[in-house]
């Protein structure tokens, strides 16, 4: 159903005289390419793009041209319970359904949970390699705390989690969500680089379930009109969203952050 997400991030040290060098950002826009077929709505400029972006918070750039995924997180503590409901950021995936996510609540130094992981945000004080990380620590680098911690160093929890059909999600969960057609927010099952699918077929991942749910092509700047699938035609699609032929597909509007 397309390619694992693009993450958006910094590589520090990367362009000429070690100058950092942001990559990952989007896809080439519809003004870069030869001939682009937009949208039938016609609502895509020469700036923008269809397929969708994670972010590497705290090393990412998210921007208006360039946006990265919004997403709800619960991550799971050591003792198994979630550390809340809170705006979290997408750092890899890790499965069709499944993604390492960050929180971006924030901790300080003297109060890390010790068997819980966490993303440096800021160096500040803080011993870190007495709290778990590595000697060539920095920031965005994970680790696992060992102790409390010290100082006035902040970092991001961090952990596996999984989407789910609530956009308050319990522990161990995440939410994404979308629009098409300016519905309401509507979360998403799968998603890739390209597309999702929605939880038309029932909230869990049963193969009942999954045949069940619809596709559609994911962006970050409209949700009017359809787009052609690839391999297939532009004629009308036929039979239902479990069966027959979708030659077009609805635009999905995911939900996004500028900054």
């Amino acid at each position: 159903m397309g390619r694992p997400l693009k993450i958006q991030k910094s590589s520090t040290g990367s362009g000429n005289s070690g100058a950092s060098v942001d990559v990952d950002l989007g896809f080439p826009n519809f003004g870069s390419l030869t001939a682009p077929v937009v949208n039938t709505a016609d609502t895509l400029n020469t700036t923008q793009y269809l397929g969708v972006v994670g972010g590497a918070a705290p090393t990412d750039s998210p921007s208006a041209t360039n946006p990265r995924i919004d997403v709800t997180v619960n991550i799971a503590a050591p003792s198994g319970s979630g550390i809340g409901s809170a705006t979290g950021y997408i750092i890899r995936q890790k499965g069709s359904h499944k993604y390492l996510v960050g929180d971006t609540t924030g901790v300080t130094g003297g109060a890390f949970v010790v068997g819980q992981a966490y993303q440096i945000t800021a160096v500040g004080t803080t011993n870190w390699t007495a709290a778990g990380a590595p000697g060539n620590f920095g920031v965005g680098t994970i680790f696992t705390a060992t102790t409390v911690g010290d100082g006035n160093g902040t970092a991001n929890s961090v952990g596996v989690c999984v989407l789910d059909d609530d956009t308050t999600p319990a522990a161990g969960l995440m939410a994404i969500t979308f629009t098409i057609g300016d519905s309401t927010a509507t979360t998403i099952s799968k998603l890739t680089n390209k597309f999702l699918l929605d939880f038309t077929g029932g909230s869990t991942y049963a193969a009942t379930s999954v045949i069940g749910d619809k596709r559609f092509a994911a962006n970050f700047f409209t949700d009017e009109g359809t787009v052609i699938k690839s391999g297939t035609t532009a004629a009308a699609n036929s039979g239902t969203v479990s069966g027959g032929q979708q030659n077009l597909l609805d635009l999905a509007l995911v939900d996004k952050v500028t900054s």
